[in-house]
């Protein structure tokens, strides 16, 4: 186990959610939408995406890369507002205390693949040339 005795742990730029429920993907695009973009927005943190894979046992896992990064007890918080396993976020305040580099684990299968539930499109509206005003 490396700690880093002492030394400042790394920013965090993407949260990671251990949810232990199976729901529709429906259910999942308006958790995105009413829950993880309003609490981070709320953080001063935006969501670029929100990626996600069913987990090894039941649930799902979700990955939300934000910008900018925050500090790894930020990081644990959030996940705990967004709903992160209880367990997992007592666990994930101790390994940081310690400092230990790794906090931030999720066990599932090796070669995972995810699926992408929001991306945030970072180019500015396209202005409509679009006529149909009768006025």
């Amino acid at each position: 186990m490396n700690i880093t005795s002492g030394r400042t742990l790394p920013r965090i730029d993407t949260l990671m959610i251990d949810k232990d429920c199976v729901v529709s993907s429906k259910w999942l695009q308006d958790y995105v939408r009413t829950v993880i973009i309003p609490v981070c927005q709320d953080h001063g943190v935006k969501v670029l995406f929100v990626k996600y894979n069913l987990s090894r046992r039941k649930g799902f896992h979700l990955r939300i890369r934000i910008t900018p990064s925050v500090h790894p007890k930020v990081a644990n918080r959030l996940q705990f507002l967004l709903g992160d396993d209880a367990e997992r976020v007592s666990k994930n305040r101790a390994r940081i205390r310690v400092g230990l580099p790794n906090w931030n684990k999720l066990f599932e299968k090796e070669h995972v693949s995810l699926r992408t539930l929001y991306r945030r499109d970072e180019r500015p509206p396209v202005e409509s040339t679009n006529t149909f005003d009768r006025r």
